[in-house]
């Protein structure tokens, strides 16, 4: 439940409605439920995956890490999931010959930059392992990057620029937080992001997310995928307010803590209204 905030329900004069069919369910793949290798950028995100990927990851399994081949040195892996509140562990068993060579993990950024978050060096017998920690709940995708090395056994700038970079992984980072609900006494009210409550309307509320913007959650095994169609919650110390319809279909009544990720691999969907973040 919320308390309204003066204005701001009713400030958007966009001339749009939505309606359970403008915001459709999405597909569960890739979010709580499961992560493996990241698809190809123009991939429908709902499509079964490939039986075997021609890249050197697999992502026919459901159970287990996923993992994938660093050329010319061995294999690596990473959790299917993770937390935002634990390090996520990346393993790889590479040739023993590579022992003392440096390894970068990096992520693709939302726009489409491969930043290098940590690095190590294989160690005896090859073996491998670094420690990432994010706070951006969402599905990440991760990539080895092995360096060349100099005579001396130091990496040059120029052993960077022949570095050799494996197939990506994807991994949903998990966060946790209290969610409210949010309808009666709003219905016919245009969100922040212009579209006009209703009861067959179905999204969520952030203060910061993109409108549009789809986010996974689950509460008790119940799982729903929802837009951001509105900017909230403002009291009970919740991060999330859901529609009151979806907060019956997964059981969420006062406040609740739930698990959620953002849906970063599926597509946004169009808002009359790009409302600015609320920052508090």
């Amino acid at each position: 439940m919320r308390a309204a905030l003066p204005g701001l329900l009713l400030a958007c004069t966009l001339p749009t409605a939505a309606s359970a069919a403008d915001v459709t369910r999405s597909s569960a793949s890739g979010g709580l439920s499961s992560a493996a290798s990241a698809p190809a950028e123009d991939a429908d995100p709902t499509a079964a995956p490939a039986e075997t990927a021609a890249d050197g990851s697999t992502d026919t399994a459901t159970e287990g890490p996923a993992e994938a081949t660093l050329p010319g040195a061995g294999t690596w892996s990473v959790p299917r999931t993770a937390s935002t509140t634990r390090p996520l562990r990346v393993r790889g068993r590479f040739d023993a010959a590579l022992v003392g060579r440096a390894v970068r993990l990096q992520r693709k950024t939302p726009s489409k930059r491969w930043l290098t978050v940590a690095t190590s060096r294989i160690r005896k017998a090859g073996r491998f392992a670094v420690s990432w920690r994010t706070r951006a709940a969402r599905n990440h995708e991760l990539r080895l990057q092995m360096l060349a090395s100099s005579r001396s056994g130091h990496t040059t700038a120029a052993a960077g620029r022949a570095a050799r970079s494996s197939p990506p992984l994807r991994v949903a980072v998990v966060g946790e937080t209290r969610a409210t609900w949010f309808g009666p006494g709003f219905y016919g009210s245009k969100t922040a992001c212009g579209l006009r409550l209703t009861t067959a309307v179905e999204g969520v509320a952030h203060r910061t997310l993109p409108c549009g913007a789809q986010v996974e959650v689950r509460l008790d095994g119940e799982t729903a995928v929802l837009p951001v169609i509105d900017r909230g919650p403002f009291a009970n110390g919740a991060d999330f307010d859901l529609t009151k319809n979806v907060a019956d279909r997964i059981g969420l009544t006062g406040v609740s803590r739930i698990q959620w990720v953002e849906r970063a691999d599926l597509p946004r969907i169009s808002t009359p209204y790009r409302a600015p973040a609320i920052r508090r």
